[in-house]
């Protein structure tokens, strides 16, 4: 097996990927805070790292994939508070969209999805024996970490913690008080008192909340282990998210949080970071009534994952005569469907093993290995997808048809790694574009009525209501409805 290389956020430099435990890959990603819709950047971040792993498992790879769900937050109990609703309603309408954008831009299930609210437990725990080792303490209802107490606090994020401020998020209490609550500014919070009435629950220190920091790293102790192979999310999270996490985590077990940490970069608009508080994104719902998902899939992973995406409609749309080169190089295989986009065939899993076959074929042979060289350079999605194209050129180009059958299926089974299913959806017409074609369709009915052409016009209603489109005439106008 060929060497996997990462780049590690925490050293900064490129490292071959070894696993802590042999075959096993413990991967955590942190997942959404499910206050809203989720956008283009969102579908970035759960693409990538969707499609890592993937690759991972394609390599042959036992893995372990945890992507955890906030349920509770400032920003979800705020927003439930605009709307006069519980935090748990706003947060679960909310989960269920992100799980639908999810399955619709053909992102696997993670093996274990844990959710903030059902670790609370854990999150206590793991404060109270930050404070009996002294590492962490209590004042007024609130339990902050010792920055003081990290050895290397700053390293990840490459920050001088004498130049910092308070990395935690919006407290409940004001800046004021909480100078006077603190030892050190740039202590944060494992806890956050909160009074009666609002949402929380109760802890050794009285009615409170969890601080976000706490969160991943007791998901991370209960359901992966003290110590992980690989832990990313967006380079926006590296500070303070990961810093704070890596300092408590490693603060109570002594021992490193994560060999390695991955970071992908933004989506930008107009060179701005697509975010919901600019108010500068697109809706990955908005997006797929205009895209399909192999679109925007294409889009992202045309790029590198630790380099910026600019946004743009013309970037959009050149994704998507791109994606036709390859699903038309692909209908040249004969391919049975194996259920490989959330659960694969357990008869059928595509793997290096698999991928032996193909390499009987020259041209698969040179393919396989450009394509899995591009993996394992820290995952090049962009170098590899490039020779997606080119194979799919060699295909449209040859003239020998058993020689285009087996280089197509190759072309549909190596781009399935990267998450795309190269479905021909060019026939396919959105609920606009109908609407459009029936109210075409009830004009030139009208037209022909208007013109004593009954015969065509009974001929259109006739047709329209063997597809299940019953037309109506009424003194407005003609409508329709489905039967």
């Amino acid at each position: 097996m060929s060497s996997i290389q990462v780049f590690n956020t925490l050293t900064g430099k490129k490292e071959e990927f070894v696993p802590i435990n042999g075959n096993k890959v413990s991967l955590y990603a942190c997942g959404p805070t499910v206050y809203d819709s989720s956008h283009l950047g969102h579908a970035r971040k759960e693409i990538v790292w969707d499609v890592i792993q993937r690759y991972l498992r394609f390599k042959g790879y036992d893995v372990t994939f945890v992507r955890n769900i906030t349920d509770i937050d400032d920003k979800i109990i705020n927003r439930a508070k605009e709307l006069n609703i519980r935090p748990d309603q706003l947060a679960r309408h909310y989960l269920y969209e992100f799980w639908a954008d999810m399955y619709a831009l053909n992102v696997a299930p993670p093996d274990i999805e844990p959710r903030a609210t059902e670790y609370l437990q854990q999150m206590i725990g793991m404060a109270e024996d930050l404070v009996k080792k002294g590492k962490a303490y209590e004042a007024g209802g609130d339990v902050y970490f010792d920055v003081s107490a990290s050895k290397d606090y700053g390293k990840l994020g490459k920050k001088n913690i004498e130049d910092l401020k308070s990395g935690a998020r919006e407290q409940v209490r004001s800046q004021e008080e909480l100078k006077e609550l603190k030892r050190n500014p740039v202590d944060f919070a494992l806890w956050k008192s909160a009074s009666e009435g609002e949402t929380g629950w109760t802890s050794p220190w009285g009615f409170g909340r969890p601080g976000w920091h706490l969160e991943c790293s007791s998901m991370i102790k209960s359901v992966l282990g003290e110590t992980i192979d690989i832990h990313g999310g967006g380079e926006d999270l590296v500070f303070p998210h990961h810093e704070n996490e890596k300092a408590q985590s490693e603060a109570l077990h002594e021992k490193p949080l994560a060999k390695y940490w991955l970071h992908n970069s933004f989506i930008n608009v107009s060179e701005e970071k697509m975010s919901k508080s600019l108010g500068n994104f697109k809706t990955i719902g908005d997006l797929l009534k205009e895209y399909s998902a192999d679109t925007l899939r294409l889009f992202i992973l045309q790029h590198h994952y630790r380099n910026p995406i600019e946004f743009s409609p013309e970037s959009m749309n050149a994704a998507k005569q791109a994606l036709i080169r390859l699903v038309r190089a692909s209908l040249f295989a004969e391919y049975e469907e194996n259920g490989g986009g959330f659960y694969p065939s357990k008869h059928y899993r595509f793997n290096e093993k698999v991928a032996a076959a193909y390499k009987r074929d020259k041209t698969l042979s040179e393919f396989h290995d450009e394509f899995v060289g591009s993996m394992d350079n820290d995952f090049n999605t962009a170098v590899a997808v490039s020779h997606l194209f080119g194979l799919a050129d060699k295909i449209s180009a040859s003239k020998d048809a058993a020689e285009r059958k087996l280089r197509a299926k190759a072309l549909k089974d190596y781009a399935g790694v990267l998450g795309l299913t190269l479905a021909d959806t060019r026939r396919e017409v959105d609920r606009n574009s109908t609407e459009q074609v029936l109210a075409l369709l009830l004009q030139l009915r009208q037209d022909a009525r208007a013109n004593k052409d009954f015969k065509t016009s009974d001929l259109i209603r006739n047709e329209l209501a063997k597809v299940g489109i019953s037309v109506m005439d009424t003194a407005e106008g003609p409508t329709w409805e489905k039967t």
